[in-house]
This record gives C-alpha cells, structure tokens and sequence, in this order.
C-alpha cells in the first residue's frame, strides 16, 4: 500500500507534469538495466500520457548494446556525444525528472550542467540517502529497483491500462537485471505482483531474458575469461576477493560500454566469499571505479563505499572511486578489508 508522504508526492508530482511543456529524463553515469529500463519506461509513459510534452532521455555517457532494443533506446542521448543538443534542450526545460541515482554528482559533466537549469527536480530512486538538490522525492530503498517504484508511480497515476507492451519490457528488464533474475533486492511479494502484471501485458519474459543476456559480444566473453583466469585475487582468510582491470587490458578486449555488467558478482559464487569488488581504470586513467558486492547481513558495502571510495549505494552493491593508481587502490582496498574484515 502507498503511504500517504508517497501519496501527497505522486499528487504533487501529477501537478508537475500536468504544467510541464519541456522534460529531460536523466539517470547516471554507466546506466545499467535498471537505469535505462526505468528511464525509457518514464518515456514511453509521458509521451502516451502527454502527448503535447517534449520528453528527451540523455545519460551522461554511452549505455550497454545489449539494451539498445528498449523501445525509445534509439531515441536517447549521450552527454559525452551530444553536449551541445542537450544545453539547448536545458534551455526551454520546465522539468527534471531523475531516475536511479541519489547525487547529482552521480551525472558526472551531465550534472553540472543540470545545476544550471532552474526547472523542478524530481527524483524517483531505491539508493540509500540521497543528496538535497531534488525538489520532490519519491524514494524507497526497501524497493528491488528503480523499475518497480516508477510502476507504482504509473498505477498510482493512471492506473495499469496506460502501461503499453513497450513500457512494460523496459520495466521488466530494469526490474530482473536489478535483483539479478529474481535472486536478491526482493524484499516483498510486491515485486513479484509487479512481474506478473508486466507479463499479463503480453511481455515475454523469456525473450526479455535472452536479449539481455545472450546477446554478449565474443570479445566480451574473453574478457570475462581473462578476469578469472588472471585478475581474480581471492583473501579466503577475510571472505573476500577482487578483480582489476587496467584500461590497457579493457582495450585490448575491445572494450565497449557494459561489457564488465556483472562481473563483481562471479567471485561472491565461490564457497566462502561474502565480499567482491571489481576495480577498473577510468579512460583518462584519473580514477578508478570501484564497484563493490556483499552477500547475507553483515557487510555493509553501502557504509564502505561512503567512508572510503567517495561513493555509496545499497547494503549488498554500492560503488566509487578511488583517485590514484591501480596499484594504491588494490593496496588500500585490501588494507580496509584486513582492518575490517
């Protein structure tokens, strides 16, 4: 059931549509599944519910190939590539609808240029806390993902027919690749309910499945290889382990956007580890991402990723960056896991 704070926000944010001439869908840097499943759901839902409205989705950078079959995906833009055509669209914009992030600092470039834009700022997330640059919230870090509360914000809005079989997919797919096919961030029935309701508007699950999963490129498969084979370490004494990626070593597999989705979880799938990270040079070599995964209730990756890494996200997956070499961030990570572990 919706609470009545949730309420009295989907009425306020009813409001802002309803005056809204101009909106630009934003979500963050990297977007994953639920990033761009969410983001073209909100899409494909207010160019159905208003039709007079000109929506624009823009991410900081490029987004996976294996979720450019999204419906509206081809419609979609890139900061990094398109800089110019967004400041323009900033520049009639009325409203700012953000998805799946909690800081602004999570757009990277993107967000600067946000902060120059006096249209409302509406944020609909999971993250645990959140920054104070959003004018309404609509928030619930209980929630699987980004997908399921932007469906509870449809039903609340319209009720279940205006969810079309294209929206339906991009829920979907947000819904499954944020609790890894159904296997964890499901914390009530509810989530389920949803599923079924997306199915009953004729999505094949199956299909959706396959698209994301089974469309990798070879070189990306060899990637993930290496990774095992060569740039796992495993700290069985701590319960933990790690891989790392230099960008000279991303490049020689060809690297493209989303080929490393998922690869922090493989080393959580060996007997004994409850604590993973997958660390990998940024492409101007200035940082490096940190990506960390727990398993069970007693690790907080959240807390870590806050306290060490400039980051945050949930209690099992958050991220960050570390501002130094490969070579530190391996030794300061593993410092913090023998101290803490």
């Amino acid at each position: 059931m919706l609470s009545h704070p949730w309420s009295a926000g989907v009425a306020r944010l009813k409001a802002l549509l309803g005056e809204a001439r101009r909106c630009l869908i934003v979500s963050h840097v990297n977007p994953d599944g639920d990033a761009v499943g969410s983001s073209l759901a909100a899409w494909g839902y207010l160019r159905a519910a208003f039709p007079a409205m000109e929506v624009l989705v823009a991410f900081p950078n490029r987004f996976p190939d294996f979720l450019s079959w999204i419906e509206g995906a081809d419609r979609a833009v890139s900061y990094l590539d398109s800089r110019e055509a967004v400041h323009t669209y900033l520049q009639g914009c009325d409203l700012l609808l953000c998805l799946d992030f909690n800081d602004l600092a999570r757009l990277e470039a993107l967000g600067e240029a946000l902060t120059a834009c006096a249209a409302p700022r509406v944020l609909i997330d999971h993250h645990l806390r959140r920054g104070e640059e959003f004018d309404l919230v609509l928030s619930d870090p209980s929630a699987s993902s980004t997908s399921e509360l932007l469906y509870r914000v449809i039903v609340a809005l319209e009720g279940k027919p205006l969810l079309s079989k294209g929206i339906a997919e991009a829920l979907y797919t947000g819904l499954m690749t944020d609790t890894g096919s159904f296997s964890f961030s499901v914390n009530t029935p509810d989530t389920f309910r949803m599923a079924a309701d997306l199915m009953e508007l004729g999505i094949d699950k199956n299909e959706v499945a396959a698209r994301v999963y089974d469309s990798y490129s070879e070189s990306r498969m060899r990637l993930l290889g290496y990774c095992l084979q060569s740039q796992m370490r495993l700290l069985p004494e701590r319960g933990a382990a790690y891989i790392s990626l230099s960008r000279e070593e991303m490049d020689s597999f060809n690297f493209q956007p989303g080929d490393t989705e998922g690869f922090v979880n493989y080393p959580l799938s060996i007997r004994g580890i409850t604590l993973s990270a997958l660390l990998t040079e940024a492409t101007d070599k200035t940082h490096i991402r940190v990506s960390l995964r727990s398993k069970g209730k007693d690790i907080s990756v959240n807390d870590m990723a806050r306290k060490h890494f400039n980051g945050g996200g949930h209690f099992n997956a958050a991220g960050g960056k570390y501002f130094d070499t490969m070579e530190n961030c391996k030794a300061y990570l593993e410092k913090i896991w023998n101290e803490s572990c």
